[in-house]
């Protein structure tokens, strides 16, 4: 079922025997976990959103970073939709985390540090008896070697994970082109060692080697990137290269590194330490009271969030994430999606989601007919992209119904 729903979400809307080799191959590469950490910021999400109390979201889950964040501004549900089950898995494991864990200690032991050889005897007593038998089936899967997934939580888990080996990978190019990312995160913003360090990864991006490989699909699925993706990516007419080191340098200057926890992911692949700040809000420690208290308004679903809408009652839900999801979908596919937010939206409905590119899907003129029900708030999408510390994305935009 999981490999069927990947396999529907990047196929674009064609037949099986017109998808590319690349699409089947990132299908298969989607079953896996991808990201340890989502890398939309929640708290622009809901800066956006701007949510009344009491109300209903539906999100895509990705590693459940976000549908945790949520329940910061007091909803009536949460439910994180997602078709892979390694994302699903991660969720539920955080959510019996929250029940199984009294102590923000503890809690920050396994999911921030998520480093300690101590976790694995936390995992068998405290969070498998919690798990349904599809997380831990997920968890106690072992690799070539013997070794079962939770143990990613005792050497470092967020440098597991597809992004999370392939920002491992980019480390080692940093270092073997003399770039002093200890110096990018922490020195001061017109610091010697930080110049020298900002001159090194430009030289290094407009490199022969980096213009060869950002040509490379194999390259960009490391990154999350499906096929779709990568020619909305490039969509504006820079070079690839070019628009990643751009998308980069907007990650680490554009917003204070000791606030920015996106920043220590991509240069030291974790969070600098315990406590409220440089944190997503459901790893903070003023906010673990209000995770063990709503932990159970959140919902996992294993499907499309397209699917999922479809079958809920009308008017359901006051607010849906889509995060990029968009990027990687046929004119059609956005049109059967939005017909469905219409239906299961309430009427004061909001829409969020991310574009590689700046534009947005339902600006094209295809898609004409969805903008006498939708229009884009200029000034709600303003506030989500100044304030997404993550940087990665071209355009962040928010729709309310007309």
């Amino acid at each position: 079922m999981s490999a069927q729903l990947i396999a529907d979400a990047v196929r674009n809307g064609e037949a099986r025997e017109q998808s590319t080799i690349w699409e089947r191959i990132y299908a298969f590469w989607l079953r896996r976990l991808i990201y340890t950490q989502i890398w939309e910021d929640p708290e622009a999400d809901l800066a956006a959103l701007q949510l009344p109390l009491g109300s209903t979201i539906a999100t895509i889950s990705s590693g459940g970073c976000n549908a945790l964040s949520y329940l910061t501004a007091q909803p009536a549900q949460v439910y994180a939709v997602d078709p892979n089950e390694a994302h699903l898995a991660l969720l539920k494991l955080k959510l019996a985390g929250i029940r199984a864990f009294s102590r923000y200690s503890e809690f920050w032991q396994f999911f921030g540090e998520g480093a300690s050889p101590a976790n694995a005897q936390l995992y068998r007593d405290r969070l498998r008896p919690m798990l349904d038998s599809s997380a831990r089936a997920y968890w106690h899967k072992r690799n070539i070697i013997g070794r079962p997934r939770h143990a990613y939580f005792t050497d470092g888990f967020y440098r597991h994970g597809i992004v999370g080996r392939f920002i491992g990978i980019t480390h080692v190019v940093a270092r073997m082109a003399r770039i002093d990312l200890t110096a990018l995160l922490i020195s001061d913003v017109d610091a010697a060692e930080r110049m020298e360090a900002l001159d090194r990864l430009h030289r290094l991006f407009h490199s022969r080697l980096t213009r060869l490989l950002t040509r490379t699909p194999a390259l960009l699925f490391s990154l999350g990137i499906p096929p779709q993706q990568r020619a909305r990516l490039g969509g504006d007419g820079a070079p690839l290269h070019e628009l990643l080191h751009q998308r980069l340098f907007r990650l680490i200057n554009a917003h204070p590194t000791d606030t920015n926890y996106f920043a220590w992911q991509a240069l030291r692949r974790r969070y600098p330490g315990p406590g409220d700040c440089c944190l997503p809000p459901y790893l903070q420690q003023r906010q673990f009271a209000r995770m063990r208290d709503d932990a159970g308004l959140i919902i996992p679903v294993h499907t499309s969030l397209r699917q999922f809408l479809e079958g809920l009652p009308a008017r359901e839900v006051d607010a849906v994430v889509l995060l990029d999801s968009q990027d990687w979908m046929a004119t059609e596919q956005i049109r059967s999606l939005w017909h469905s937010i219409d239906r299961a939206g309430s009427d004061q409905v909001r829409v969020i989601f991310r574009t590689a590119g700046a534009e947005s899907p339902l600006e094209a003129e295809e898609l004409a007919p969805l903008r006498e029900i939708w229009r884009r708030d200029e000034e709600r999408s303003a506030i989500g992209y100044e304030l997404d510390r993550s940087g990665i994305y071209g355009g962040f935009h928010c729709y309310l119904r007309r």
